[in-house]
C-alpha cells in the first residue's frame, strides 16, 4: 500500500513538472509590413509578458516568416531582451547566426536551453540582422498574428548595423498591430518539452498504480 501510493506521488510529481504554457498567435502565412533585412528595416521585434509561475522558463521560440520579397539568403540572429516600454533593456538570450534560406511561409525557431523568466515582467523576442548587416542579398516579409500574445505588439527599428543602439535608444515604433506571428513554449523548468510518448507512459504507469491500489484495497 505504501509503496503504491509513493509511486503515484513520484508519477504525478513527474507529470506536474512538465506543465507547459504556448503562446501561439499563428493564423495562416499572411505577408505583412516592409519586408525585413538590410538594406530595409534590421530588426523587427514582438513585446511579450511572461506568464505567471512556476510556467517562467522559457524552452523554445520562434516566429513566422512569409514569402520572400527579394529572393537570397538572410543572415541573422534571434534575441530575447527585457522590455523598458520604448527599447530593449537587458539582452537574456542571443542564438548564433543563423542563415535564414529566405524560401518563405517557415517558421524560424530558437531552443534557448531554459531560460528563467520574471513572471508578470514584460520582454522582447527579436530578430535582427544589425550583427551581420551588409552580408545578406535577401528580403522577406513576416506573417501577421492575431492580438492573444499576453503583452504583444509588434515593433521595429531602423538601426541598420548598430546593434548596441538597440538597448539604449527608444525604437522607431512599438505595440503596433497587427502582431507578428510567433510562438512561445514556457514550462516549470528543465528546458524542453517531454515527447508525447514519454507522457503517454508516465499516464498508463499512474493508471496502472491506481488500479492496482484500487485490487488491495477492494
Amino acid at each position: 500500500m505504501r509503496k503504491t501510493l509513493l509511486l503515484i506521488a513520484v508519477l504525478l510529481f513527474a507529470v506536474s513538472g512538465f506543465a507547459q504554457v504556448n503562446y501561439n498567435n499563428f493564423n495562416g502565412y499572411d505577408p505583412y509590413w516592409n519586408p525585413f533585412g538590410n538594406p530595409n528595416t534590421a530588426t523587427y521585434g514582438e513585446t511579450f509578458t511572461a506568464p505567471n509561475s512556476p510556467n517562467t522558463n522559457l524552452a523554445d521560440f520562434g516566429f513566422y516568416m512569409a514569402g520572400p520579397e527579394t529572393a537570397g539568403n538572410i543572415e541573422l540572429g534571434g534575441y530575447i531582451a527585457t522590455w523598458t516600454g520604448t527599447h530593449a533593456g537587458t539582452l537574456l538570450y542571443s542564438s548564433p547566426e543563423f542563415n535564414y534560406a529566405n524560401t518563405g511561409n517557415a517558421e524560424i525557431q530558437f531552443n534557448t536551453g531554459g531560460l528563467q523568466l520574471t513572471p508578470g515582467a514584460s520582454y522582447v523576442m527579436f530578430l535582427s540582422v544589425s550583427q551581420y548587416y551588409g552580408q545578406s542579398s535577401g528580403l522577406s516579409y513576416v506573417s501577421s498574428g492575431s492580438a492573444t500574445i499576453p503583452g504583444g505588439g509588434f515593433a521595429y527599428y531602423n538601426n541598420s548595423g548598430n546593434f548596441n543602439e538597440l538597448f539604449t535608444t527608444g525604437w522607431d515604433d512599438y505595440g503596433l498591430t497587427p502582431n507578428w506571428a510567433v510562438n512561445l513554449d514556457f514550462n516549470s523548468g528543465g528546458g524542453s518539452t517531454p515527447e508525447p510518448g514519454t507522457l503517454a507512459l508516465l499516464g498508463t504507469g499512474l493508471l496502472g498504480a491506481i488500479g492496482y491500489m484500487r485490487r488491495k484495497l477492494f
